[in-house]
């Protein structure tokens, strides 16, 4: 089976995308469903609006011209994957459409990828 960063038109979900849609938002549920999604390689998770991102530890090709030109024409599609660049084009979206100046906070451990999630941000806005 083809992972999913590979091909967003072919998504591949394990788990689910979002965490609110699970039975028993538990502790044990949610490190259950992060850790199969991190062994296919789906680092991105959302909880609600939240995105949980967890660091691979190796290269995966998740930050190309064609991710993000996926995110800007689907980011509010339904079947839209959970990933940085949908993030950062909803808060881009909102702060135009609302005219108010928004605020993505990044937080986790030293080695968690908080300056790599800076960074995927503002290649996106850029």
């Amino acid at each position: 089976m083809a992972l999913a960063h590979l091909d967003l038109a072919k998504k591949v979900t394990v788990g689910v995308d979002d965490l609110v849609m699970i039975d028993e938002l538990k502790d044990a549920a949610i490190m259950n469903i992060i850790k199969q999604r991190h062994a296919r390689d789906i680092i991105y998770t959302n909880i609600g609006n939240v995105l949980i991102s967890v660091n691979p530890f190796k290269r995966i090709p998740l930050y190309t011209q064609d991710k993000i030109d996926y995110y800007r024409e689907n980011s509010k599609s339904a079947n839209c994957p959970p990933h940085i660049f949908q993030l950062a084009e909803d808060t881009y979206r909102t702060m135009v459409s609302e005219e108010e100046n928004q605020c993505v906070i990044i937080s986790g451990e030293s080695g968690a990828g908080k300056t790599e999630a800076s960074k995927q941000i503002m290649q996106y806005i850029a």
